[in-house]
């Protein structure tokens, strides 16, 4: 496939704007008072070396998918990374990663140019939010280079002009505004009547998703005290202020990392054993927590939204799409409120070498391997993805 060379771009370095939370006091109406000015640092965010030159899978591969990331070293993106490698290596496809170093826009559309101009085959973006997305596409298009994107939908005002490109051949995502209800009403299941929200800033379309979804939680439950909101980057931070302000607050929900960023100031505040704490994205350290009692629910398990913008784009370029019509699927979040149930994520769908989906399996959604091989299968494998169904599936007492 013939790629048309286009000068690689210096990736644009965009600061984050951090917020600062605000208190009130006693009173209970607890706001966050975001501050207007620019930060070079970028809080408790992870930091990762920007750029290329990771990769995974077949080296030699028929196929080579460049992949735009924020990171490929946490607990969700290494284990996303192993899951192209083991795919890519069955399947003859080198898999080129591109690390980004945060989520402006700007930064999504040079690494995609960097990859275009590196003469891949197809793009995999995680995270790309807002109407960038169809610059990225412009791009892939201008380079006959195929895009897919994870763990976000596409916004509706722009999916018709989206979805008329030959070039985009689908996505995946995961339930983020459910996800944000249900990690507030785990919070009230448990006893929890004084609850601090936190979230990563707006502006990444998963975690606004989440923000909405944990507001309408607290709508649908007017008994239940907002103790204060923050959206920003300085999460450790913002849950000492809670906490300092408010001896009165009994859980926290926060739309990402949850033990990492309130275990040690519940800790240092010596609320130990009287705040508990409701997430997304799991991490090694949840099983502690879920044990103790301190988490009631944890979130995630979505490393394999990869799957299916992978199986969508391998199709394509083998000539054989599975669908006629764009597809977005919608993939199952894994939740975990015991620790029997996130040792059982552990085994069956996260040790090393275990995946949600074996070679075998992946062969059954790709038309060189199964000519009967259609959308709809792959759309169940999303609607099916679960603990349960995958120890049923890999042979688990």
């Amino acid at each position: 496939m013939g790629k048309r060379v286009i000068a690689v771009l210096l990736i644009l370095v965009m600061s984050f704007s951090l917020a600062a939370c605000g208190v009130m006091g006693d009173s209970g109406t607890d706001k966050t008072q975001e501050s207007t000015t620019k930060s070079e640092g970028k809080g408790d965010a992870w930091q990762d070396e920007a750029g290329g030159g990771e990769t995974s899978g077949d080296k030699n591969g028929k196929y080579t998918i460049g992949v735009v990331i924020h990171t490929t070293t946490d607990f969700l993106c290494s284990k996303l990374k192993s899951y192209t490698d083991y795919m890519g290596k069955e399947f003859g496809v080198k898999f080129n990663y591109y690390i980004i170093e945060n989520f402006a826009d700007e930064t999504y559309l040079s690494a995609i140019e960097n990859l275009c101009a590196q003469g891949v085959d197809g793009i995999i973006t995680t995270n790309f939010s807002g109407t960038a997305v169809l610059q990225g596409l412009k791009n892939c298009e201008e380079n006959n280079v195929y895009l897919g994107v994870g763990f976000s939908q596409i916004d509706e005002s722009i999916k018709e002009q989206v979805y008329a490109s030959d070039y985009f051949v689908g996505g995946s995502y995961e339930a983020d505004y459910q996800a944000g209800y249900d990690i507030i009403v785990s919070l009230i299941e448990a006893g929890n009547t004084n609850i601090a929200a936190i979230g990563y800033e707006p502006g990444i379309t998963c975690h606004d998703r989440r923000w909405e979804g944990m507001m309408a939680a607290f709508e649908d439950h007017p008994e239940i005290k907002k103790a204060g909101e923050y959206r920003g980057l300085e999460f450790t931070k913002a849950v000492e202020d809670f906490l300092a302000a408010d001896n009165t607050i009994d859980g926290i929900a926060i739309t990402l990392l949850g033990i990492e960023y309130c275990q040690e100031p519940i800790r240092s505040a010596g609320r130990e054993g009287e705040v508990q704490i409701a997430f997304c994205d799991l991490s090694e350290n949840c099983q502690e927590g879920l044990d103790s009692g301190e988490v009631v629910c944890a979130i995630g398990g979505q490393y394999v939204d990869i799957v299916f913008p992978f199986i969508l784009m391998l199709n394509t370029l083998e000539g054989e799409p599975l669908s006629d019509e764009k597809v977005e699927i919608p993939v199952n979040f894994i939740t975990c409120k015991t620790g029997e149930e996130f040792s059982n994520y552990m085994t069956y769908l996260h040790e090393d070498g275990v995946y949600a989906w074996d070679i075998d399996e992946l062969k059954q959604v790709i038309k060189t391997y199964n000519k009967d091989a259609n959308v709809e299968d792959l759309i169940q494998m999303g609607a099916d993805y679960s603990i349960e169904d995958t120890m049923a599936r890999h042979g688990a007492n």
